[in-house]
């Protein structure tokens, strides 16, 4: 008999590597014939089979039967109810995303990689078992998975799986070792009233001239004063657009900068690593013959990006692609751990030419929000990066997790000034708001907590007069997070 591991861990590991193949859900197959009957865990010549009945049975009544009856001599009861209600846990992915994805070349490289866990590795019966569940409007659930593989049976190579769960564990056990170095501020427990100053609002696209096939808008928030002020330009991840982040372009209008939320031309994610940070260029010398320009501050101009725009604008801050490194990331077994890795920066390998972009002395502060950065940048790729960079990450992150994309490669920093912001329980898209119905009272507690994030560093770096910038400044009213600075050098 194939003994199941004994720790409550592994368990949530595999929460996570199931929930990962849910991702890849879509169309364009015949629906299965049959469901499945059974799991089977093969261990060389050691097999467990569980009749997925059994399986059912014990998510609607709670008590073991059969085949499980072990579980309660192997595992505690709290964790028997982990696994239990994990097994019907709705995920957050719409039929509509997971038909998309599907079609993407990274979405075929993906279903590959997980294939290769069935016995013998069917990418295939991966891709049919996923097809009905992207059709129907019951939520995506892990059981449902198991329930509509197109076989009898499902083989599973669970020393395969077992690797991956032992990977996923020693990247959270570093990553909890990492998130106890940094200083922990607890909420304030009151929301300070807003004061700002109205603002003003535009709407441009034009075509750069090296590149007249690509349209770029912009969206231009401005105090109503008629002095100039600090730029702040501002990129979307892929997939978005401005509109997820014009509640920051609104507030900081209303703090005193000049907000140019881009929207970035959607094209192939291939392009995107070569164009983006050509596109900020692009924009500010847009801005600077636009007979506009006298109400912007252009020598002292501030870059946020969120996910891919977080790469977008520290390369364009002078950041430097590392085609070996990520060559070797691409190929680690801990590669599956990292979305942001295997769907879309391993497609930078693909590139002939690689961006490289002189640092413009114009750009004073950069802010990174769940950048994907870890496998394309690294630690060495920022090292050349000499404006103050602030990197915020969330613990709840499984897209760009915490440790690969903001915390190592946060150590290739130098000089001082830099920030590691980290938001415990926050995701990948939490703090996006494409409502676009700006009001500071009402802004839910992550966005709220990036407008004032954004405000004061930018202040710092981009007012000459401004206080310098302390930990203590950062602190939240109603969440925690944690922070690291680097003063002279890269935090060891």
């Amino acid at each position: 008999m194939f003994i199941m591991p004994r720790k409550a861990w592994l368990w949530q590991y595999w929460r996570r590597f199931l929930g990962l193949g849910l991702v890849v859900s879509g169309v364009g197959l015949p629906l299965p014939l049959q469901a499945a009957e059974r799991l089977v865990l093969v261990a060389g010549d050691t097999t467990w089979m569980i009749p997925l009945v059994e399986v059912q049975r014990w998510v609607d009544s709670g008590h073991l039967h059969g085949s499980l009856t072990p579980l309660a001599q192997l595992l505690p009861a709290p964790v028997l109810e982990n696994v239990r209600q994990w097994l019907t846990r709705p995920l957050p992915l719409t039929p509509r995303q997971s038909q998309r994805f599907l079609r993407t070349e990274a979405g075929r490289h993906v279903l590959q990689r997980l294939g290769q866990l069935l016995i013998p590795p069917d990418p295939q019966a991966l891709k049919q078992a996923l097809l009905p569940l992207g059709q129907q409007p019951q939520p995506l659930t892990v059981l449902r998975l198991l329930q509509s593989f197109p076989a009898e049976t499902v083989a599973v190579d669970a020393l395969a799986v077992m690797r991956l769960l032992l990977n996923a564990q020693t990247q959270q056990h570093q990553t909890a070792q990492a998130l106890a170095t940094f200083t922990l501020l607890p909420p304030q427990r009151s929301t300070p009233p807003f004061s700002g100053q109205p603002w003003q609002t535009q709407h441009w696209v034009f075509r750069p001239p090296d590149q007249p096939q690509r349209l770029l808008q912009m969206h231009v928030f401005y105090p109503g004063r008629s002095q100039a002020v600090p730029v702040v330009l501002l990129s979307h991840g892929i997939g978005q657009t401005g509109r997820s982040l014009m509640y920051l372009g609104e507030y900081l209008a209303s703090q005193g900068f000049a907000a140019v939320v881009i929207t970035h031309p959607a094209s192939s994610a291939l392009k995107e690593f070569w164009e983006r940070p050509q596109d900020i260029r692009r924009v500010l010398a847009h801005l600077a013959q636009h007979p506009w320009h006298r109400r912007l501050d252009l020598q002292r101009v501030g870059l946020l990006g969120h996910s891919l725009g977080g790469y977008t604008v520290l390369v364009a801050a002078g950041a430097q692609p590392q085609p070996l490194a990520l060559q070797h990331q691409c190929q680690s077994d801990f590669a599956l751990l990292n979305l942001s890795l295997v769907l879309l920066q391993c497609r930078a390998l693909e590139l002939t030419a690689w961006p490289s972009v002189e640092p413009d002395p114009r750009i004073r502060a950069v802010i990174a929000m769940n950048p994907v950065i870890g496998g394309i940048l690294g630690s060495t790729g920022l090292s050349s990066v000499r404006a103050p960079v602030m990197l915020v990450g969330g613990g709840g992150d499984w897209v760009t997790p915490v440790l690969p994309e903001q915390i190592q490669p946060f150590r290739g920093l130098q000089g001082k000034d830099h920030y590691l912001v980290i938001f415990p329980t926050a995701g990948h898209i939490d703090g996006l708001d494409e409502t676009r119905q700006f009001h500071p009272a009402r802004l839910p507690p992550l966005p709220y907590a990036l407008a004032h994030l954004s405000r004061e560093f930018f202040r710092a770096h981009l007012f000459p007069a401004a206080p310098a910038l302390t930990p203590e400044r950062l602190r939240q009213p109603t969440l925690p997070l944690r922070v690291i600075r680097s003063h002279s050098g890269p935090p060891r």
